[in-house]
């Protein structure tokens, strides 16, 4: 397997990581996902062992790793969620398999070091783990306490609760560095190092996963459906407002109009999907 570093760039800003692949073109495809979720404009990729040395000095090397999980439980008095950030014996999107061992030492060693974020996004804190059990059976299991006291830990808990609500799955995101894999099979990681996980406002990429959320709604109608669910939980004055605008703005829309025959729909869900990403 080779080391890749990849930039991602932002409108202000760039981000540089580690990509570990089996060749450039698998290592493409990974960056390619990352860039999904970052919400970043484009990357470069390359193997130059200058620029992967200066990354791990100055920036660390933590990989994400996406899993759609049921989540098991919801505490609307308390914002705290129930779910699996991982999946063990399972092989994932990236050909990796995890150990049902393989997050016991790390949660054990950092759990009270581990934070949860919003997209990756270190500056967006959303809450913080309350239990990470490793050993469960499944795979990585967490209780997440969400900051309710902030419209960001706010809007994400109820994010969760609303697509949870309608049947449909919750995307994590693990933060990581692969400490140690098989000697004879390198897909199976035998230890993690765990330094956060996410909640996302993309779609998860596991074998295991189903496709959810505004992507998967085909017609204006069913968009305005979605959102008028949105308005009716408590959600943030910022949020609720935003969705009271984008409702106004497609009610405009012919009714037997599909999305994708409806430039002016498109622009409005992106501008509303590109908020939900990076605020």
């Amino acid at each position: 397997m080779t080391e890749f570093a990849v930039t991602y760039e932002f409108q202000n800003s760039k981000v540089m990581t580690i990509i570990i692949a089996d060749n450039s073109d698998e290592a493409t495809i990974k960056a390619n996902e990352q860039l999904v979720i970052n919400g970043a404009k484009d990357f470069v990729l390359t193997v130059d062992k200058g620029t992967i040395d200066w990354i791990k000095n100055n920036m660390g090397d933590n990989l994400h790793k996406k899993f759609a999980s049921e989540v098991k439980g919801l505490d609307d008095s308390k914002g705290i969620v129930e779910a699996y950030a991982n999946a063990y014996n399972n092989k994932d999107a990236d050909g990796d398999i995890s150990h049902p061992t393989s997050f016991v030492k790390t949660v054990a060693d950092s759990f009270k070091k581990i934070r949860v974020y919003k997209n990756h996004d270190t500056s967006l804190m959303i809450g913080v783990p309350k239990e990470i059990n490793a050993q469960d059976p499944y795979g990585l299991f967490t209780v997440t306490q969400f900051n309710m006291n902030t419209d960001l830990g706010k809007d994400m808990y109820h994010d969760v609760k609303l697509v949870t609500d309608n049947g449909q799955e919750a995307d994590l995101s693990i933060g990581y560095r692969v400490i140690r894999r098989d000697a004879k099979n390198k897909n199976m990681i035998m230890e993690y190092a765990l330094k956060e996980y996410s909640f996302l406002t993309s779609w998860g990429a596991n074998s295991m996963a189903i496709a959810t959320g505004v992507k998967s709604l085909d017609s204006v109608e069913s968009l305005m459906a979605h959102l008028t669910k949105m308005y009716n939980l408590p959600y943030s004055d910022s949020r609720l407002i935003k969705v009271e605008q984008i409702l106004k703005a497609l009610t405009e829309a012919p009714d037997d109009s599909t999305l994708n025959d409806e430039p002016q729909a498109i622009e409005i869900i992106k501008s509303f999907t590109n908020s939900l990403i990076t605020k």
